[in-house]
């Protein structure tokens, strides 16, 4: 029997990055809803954290995405760390703490707020699971090395 060789596709890596991205979309509106406050109306503490909160949380998960899709393993590591950070606050910080935390607890609207924080907590276990799930690391390591040559079929013609 011959040897095939597997290639792994980037199909849970890709979803893991895009969904991340998602979540700090989310999450860079929240610091823009704290921003407009803090410059009009002064620094309130709660608008302080609320904007470097979710503003570390855009960073650390844009750059974990997109490290993710280069196919660096410190992206998989940002992306599941701003994802983990993501859910514990949304699990356990206590209703009173809410207003540093989330834009939505300044408004006081429940209907939007809870359906926000399920689609927030759905998506970050999304990405938990893709992100953790063999095929992804599959991905990570099946990166060609710089001095393996290409196989016969992927060479161009005349190479």
């Amino acid at each position: 029997m011959s040897q095939q060789r597997f290639l792994p596709t980037a199909g849970t890596a890709i979803a893991a990055a895009v969904i991340g991205c998602l979540i700090a979309m989310s999450h860079l509106v929240d610091a823009f809803v704290y921003l407009v406050p803090l410059v009009i109306d002064g620094g309130s503490p709660e608008y302080v954290v609320g904007l470097l909160w979710n503003g570390s949380l855009t960073a650390i998960l844009v750059v974990g995405g997109i490290l993710l899709l280069l196919r660096k393993n410190s992206g998989r590591v940002l992306l599941v760390a701003g994802t983990v950070l993501s859910l514990l606050a949304e699990l356990f910080v206590p209703a009173a703490a809410r207003v540093y935390f989330f834009a939505d607890a300044i408004a006081d609207t429940k209907a939007s707020s809870d359906i926000g924080s399920l689609g927030t907590f759905a998506m970050a276990l999304a990405v938990l699971v893709l992100a953790l799930i063999r095929p992804t690391s599959d991905w990570l390591e099946g990166k060609p090395k710089d001095d393996e040559e290409p196989s016969k079929h992927d060479r161009l013609p005349g190479w």
